[in-house]
């Protein structure tokens, strides 16, 4: 019956393998499900100070529905979570990362300095984009795994951009390093957010004397003092470290006719973007949504509907052209040639197609309705 309460009565045991560490907030230790055979890092909420125990109980609570928010491979999963209300407490379940903090790996490993940095990137870019803020960026929130993945930890600090402002713990939780004209202004956005992990680079950068970083242009851009002209956005940076990208496998005349072909069918189709939306950045969602638009249009000659050919790479409002523009088949070809195409390839394909968008006018619709 809907609405029914569904009880799982078995008990969840885990084997208790070390102690992580302590923090402000509670004790971290490792488990072993030995049923599975896997071992997870489990949080529990247990603030040093007892009085404060019912005070951040909601703060938990928010850490837990933040990493429900989060699926990258460059950010910590959660697995699962144990509550306590009645005696303010609870667990958190994490997957646990054998590795070292981003200063100690670059510091053994020079020479990834510019895939660690990308992965930095994408992880914080995949933040922005659920709007999150993380508010706590330093070394040991950013950990490497021994296969060379990063992987950023600890939301325990963590905001949706839209909560009430907490903009003193903001300030204390970055004083390692200069701040930026922002906090003057009272301010922490995902602009504050560029700034602090420029910083973490730049600090790493000078105290290891690394040399060979490909994205020193960027960098600087990134850890501006001056808040009007820091760069905008971890998507922003993306989409520069893309352009910077030099394909092993260079683009043929075909593939290029194909792009060509679907791009500006594309570009002719739309009139104007809504200052709000954002463009779909997972490569493999655009994927999807095309081989949908293609399945729903296969058996028409032209696309009959141009704002669901738009939807597959526009996430908000949009206007568009209702006369027939793009065939069926380009839907075809172009879907099998970014489907087939290397991950470094998807994204360099992916990235000029938002350059085409780009040329589209903004446009702020204040309408309520």
């Amino acid at each position: 019956m809907q609405g029914k309460l569904i009880e799982f009565i078995r008990q969840k045991d885990y084997k208790f393998i070390e102690e992580i560490g302590q923090g402000g907030t509670g004790r971290t230790v490792l488990l072993e499900d030995e049923i599975i055979n896997e071992r997870f890092v489990c949080k529990k909420y247990s603030p040093f100070f007892s009085e404060h125990k019912q005070i951040f109980f909601g703060n938990f609570k928010d850490e837990i529905k933040l990493l429900y928010l989060l699926n990258h491979k460059n950010v910590v999963r959660v697995f699962n979570y144990y509550l306590y209300p009645e005696h303010y407490t609870g667990y958190i379940l994490m997957e646990y990362i054998q590795g070292q903090n981003i200063n100690d790996y670059l510091t053994e490993n020079p020479d990834k300095l510019n895939e660690i940095f990308r992965q930095v990137i994408s992880g914080f870019a995949h933040l922005e984009q659920a709007g999150i803020l993380h508010r706590d960026i330093r070394p040991d929130n950013i950990l490497i795994s021994n296969e060379g993945v990063v992987k950023i930890i600890d939301f325990g600090f963590s905001k949706k951009v839209n909560f009430d402002s907490d903009f003193t713990r903001s300030i204390d939780l970055n004083w390692r390093y200069s701040l930026p004209i922002d906090f003057a202004e009272q301010r922490y956005d995902f602009k504050t957010e560029v700034y602090f992990v420029g910083k973490l680079f730049e600090e790493i950068i000078h105290i290891n004397q690394l040399s060979s970083f490909n994205y020193l242009n960027v960098l600087n851009r990134m850890i501006e003092t001056d808040y009007s002209y820091r760069i905008e956005t971890f998507f922003a940076i993306e989409r520069e470290i893309i352009d910077a990208t030099v394909l092993q496998e260079p683009i043929n005349y075909y593939e290029k006719d194909i792009y060509q072909t679907f791009a500006s069918g594309l570009e002719s189709s739309i009139f104007h973007i809504d200052i709000a939306a954002s463009y779909i950045t997972e490569v493999s969602e655009i994927i999807r949504n095309l081989e949908i638009l293609y399945k729903n249009s296969m058996l028409e000659d032209f696309i009959q509907n141009n704002g669901n050919l738009l939807k597959c790479f526009i996430k908000g409002g949009f206007a568009y052209k209702t006369t027939e523009i793009l065939e069926v088949d380009t839907i075809f070809k172009f879907h099998k040639f970014l489907s087939e195409s290397s991950k470094e390839k998807q994204k360099l394909i992916v990235n000029h197609i938002w350059q085409r968008l780009d040329k589209a006018k903004r446009f702020d619709d204040d309408i309520p309705f």
